[in-house]
């Protein structure tokens, strides 16, 4: 098995291995970075690596990891959200028990905290004492998008691991290998906000349709020939947090080109349609509207069941 690194995360993979092999590792990893910048990879590929018990590990190999790949090694666990949209306190008693347990298969017991941030104050103190006497031979690795959301204590006792995003020469030239799409690869880079990872992943032919509707319909709203309830049945289906990503990334580039006349960031190849909304929206009102996007995508991800529909319609009757 060949752990396919990300270039710009190979010095913190080789530092991590150095560790290993020194017998130095830490017992808690904070593996942190913005969404898509890698993180999980170097996380799996730890994993893999500490429970392989066979030579060149990860080896793809021995029993250990057949076991990892297929999702039941006994000594690996995900701590997650479950029914819930934090990490609940029973979670981390769960894991306590399994860490005070003899690893079943000789080796290392790994866990995986993810999204960390995602622990509520109980379950993050009691997290706390595991890890101020960690089992020995026991690794938790805790990864998320804002480590500044967990407990000072809690960073204070883990090793950071922090993922950070490529230069755009070396995301280019790793994208240009795996661009299997018509696109252009500073395009499509340039689309996935400098996220080669997204770019690969998300950037779909779907995506780039919704995204020409979405500057489509933004440009009828604000023009009078949508309604923002035509608006709201426009994306109706689509997944909303996706459309808010959309229409933020569309906002903020006319943003751009009106305080800095630079080219958009972005959506270079949609400008006439920015340029049509941003004519038509005094920028004030679009420093509202990314407030107002922000704050439905708050609405989504909290637990207040919030409509996305009536979300839409709220949203753009601003934009009218």
């Amino acid at each position: 098995m060949t752990v396919d690194i990300l270039p710009w995360h190979q010095a913190h993979w080789q530092r991590l291995n150095d560790q290993i092999e020194k017998a130095s590792l830490p017992h808690a990893l904070l593996i942190a970075g913005p969404p898509m910048s890698g993180k999980q990879g170097i996380a799996r590929a730890l994993v893999e690596r500490l429970l392989c018990q066979g030579k060149d590990a990860p080896c793809g190999e021995c029993h250990q990891c057949q076991l990892v790949s297929a999702g039941t090694h006994p000594d690996l666990l995900h701590v997650t959200l479950e029914d819930s949209k934090q990490i609940l306190i029973n979670q981390i008693r769960g894991l306590i028990d399994w860490a005070s347990q003899t690893s079943q298969q000789g080796g290392y017991k790994v866990c995986l905290i993810d999204p960390a941030d995602r622990l509520n104050i109980q379950s993050a103190n009691a997290l706390l004492k595991c890890l101020e006497e960690p089992p020995a031979g026991t690794c938790i690795l805790l990864i998320t998008d804002q480590p500044k959301r967990l407990l000072p204590t809690i960073r204070s006792r883990c090793h950071l691991v922090n993922c950070r995003l490529p230069e755009s020469e070396e995301a280019l030239a790793w994208l240009q290998e795996r661009n299997e799409s018509g696109i252009d690869t500073a395009l499509l880079l340039e689309i996935a906000g400098g996220l080669p990872l997204k770019a690969v992943a998300s950037v779909t032919d779907g995506y780039l349709a919704l995204r020409k509707k979405l500057a489509d319909l933004l440009t009828g709203v604000t023009m009078g020939s949508e309604s923002p309830i035509q608006f709201a049945a426009g994306v109706a289906g689509e997944d909303p947090t996706e459309v808010l990503d959309i229409l933020y990334q569309l906002i903020a580039d006319t943003i751009g080109i009106t305080l800095c006349g630079e080219v958009v960031i972005r959506n270079s190849d949609l400008k006439i349609k920015l340029d049509e909304f941003a004519s038509a929206v005094k920028v004030e009102r679009r420093f509202e509207l990314l407030d107002r996007i922000a704050h439905a995508k708050g609405l989504l991800g909290s637990t207040s069941n919030a409509n996305p529909q009536m979300l839409f319609e709220s949203l753009f009757i601003e934009a009218a």
